[in-house]
């Protein structure tokens, strides 16, 4: 059995590249852009998301009419 088993798989026995590393190395590699796109990107989202919350204070505050508010929050959309 051990020597059919060595002439049918050359490579399980210390020989050849370990191919199932494959796999982990797109998953780092995918994590390290996404990570390095996350933080280039985070100043504009947390940007957005602040201006979005302040107007929506505002708004509940009384200081700015319905139609102001509509107008602005559109107009941060399409930023």
């Amino acid at each position: 059995m051990l020597t059919t088993l060595a002439t049918a798989a050359p490579y399980w026995h210390g020989g050849g590249f370990p191919f199932f590393v494959f796999p982990a190395f797109f998953f780092l590699a995918f994590l390290v852009v996404f990570l390095v796109f996350g933080v280039f990107r985070r100043g504009s989202w947390r940007a957005l998301s602040d201006a979005r919350s302040v107007l929506a204070d505002r708004f509940a505050r009384g200081e700015i009419g319905a139609e102001e508010y509509r107008a602005r929050r559109s107009e941060l959309s399409r930023k």
